[in-house]
């Protein structure tokens, strides 16, 4: 069955994808912050993983495939965010 979203819904998730896209590149910036509120690197690498994971689920449904919009953005913060956890 598949979920009917509105635009509303579908700008909703992008804005949600938009922040974990800056949770991504800002950690990768500096990690100082993120050190200090996970409490090491693990617990960093492990908030990378979660919004990672986000990405992609939510690039992989059907509105985001059918949307237009650019989404590289989205692609280089999975790969950077990836890289980060496996460095």
């Amino acid at each position: 069955m598949s979920e009917e979203l509105t635009a509303e819904d579908i700008n909703g998730h992008f804005s949600a994808m938009d922040d974990s896209v800056n949770l991504i590149t800002d950690t990768i910036a500096d990690d100082t912050r993120a050190l200090e509120i996970y409490n090491d690197a693990e617990g960093v690498k492990a908030m990378m993983k979660r919004n990672t994971d986000h990405l992609e689920l939510q690039l992989d449904k059907d509105w985001a495939v059918a949307d237009s919009r650019d989404k590289s953005s989205y692609t280089d913060a999975i790969t950077a965010g990836v890289n980060y956890i496996n460095g």
